[in-house]
């Protein structure tokens, strides 16, 4: 059963040991493209604009941010989740599953 809101989704990654981690460009976000994102991972993105909530950040794992260049804030949400998948698949693609 898939979790209805951020409390749920935290108790159930934490249960099934799977590491809960952010995308957005936040003050402490790390730069997605200078780390490996883990194998078994929830991929977590905020909505478009706003972002990921205090709550989200503090509650992940760990954040990354991508680079942007130019005046842009933020990408759209889509985008941002195809550019994250991107990377898993670069980092994980050979990996037996």
């Amino acid at each position: 059963r898939q979790p209805d809101d951020l409390p749920a989704l935290r108790v159930w990654a934490r249960r099934v040991d799977l590491p809960l981690v952010g995308v957005d460009n936040t003050p402490s976000s790390k730069p997605l493209e200078s780390f490996e994102l883990p194998e078994r991972v929830v991929l977590l993105f905020g909505q478009e604009g706003p972002g990921l909530s205090d709550e989200a950040v503090a509650g992940a794992t760990a954040t990354y941010s991508i680079a942007q260049f130019g005046s842009t804030r933020s990408i759209n949400a889509s985008v941002a989740a195809g550019i994250a998948m991107h990377a898993w698949i670069r980092a994980h693609a050979g990996a037996a599953g």
